[in-house]
């Protein structure tokens, strides 16, 4: 599997998990200047603000890692 199709399956899988965890999914693949926002849901009253990772392995650190400070900043 290319990497495209890993990142759209991690990103459906992640809306799968908020959809039957309460969630509304509002939007997808958001493009806010240089950068995107993966999926953004409605939890009770709650804007969440999803960037979705995916790694076959550790070895190059887990997906919470990969979402450095300055990522962090910008969403």
């Amino acid at each position: 599997m290319n990497l495209r199709k890993v990142g759209a399956a991690a990103e459906h899988e992640a809306e799968a998990y908020l959809v039957r965890k309460g969630a509304e999914i509002l939007d997808r693949n958001v493009r806010l200047g240089h950068g995107e926002i993966d999926l953004v849901a409605n939890m009770g009253g709650v804007i969440l603000f999803v960037e979705v990772k995916a790694r076959s392995s550790d070895r190059f650190g887990t997906p919470a890692e990969a979402v450095h400070r300055e990522k962090r900043r910008r969403i």
